[in-house]
């Protein structure tokens, strides 16, 4: 899908990502697949990119200070 295409839906994506914003960008994709919209994997960070936004998922627990992780 052409970066036109998917910014006349962005309403739809932002909508799906704020319902669950843990998702990864392939359960987004599918996520969206379901609602008609068909983009790729590549085409979602540009999309987010262009609003400033990042989808790095963050750790759901701060990292232990008892115990090294290296």
């Amino acid at each position: 899908m052409r970066s036109r295409r998917i910014e006349e839906r962005g309403a739809d994506i932002l909508a799906v990502w704020e319902a669950r914003k843990d998702i990864s960008l392939e359960e987004l994709r599918l996520a969206l697949i379901e609602i008609g919209l068909h983009v790729s994997i590549a085409g979602l960070p540009r999309f987010f990119a262009r609003r400033g936004m990042t989808r790095k998922k963050r750790l759901a627990m701060p990292p232990s200070k008892t115990v090294p992780t290296s």
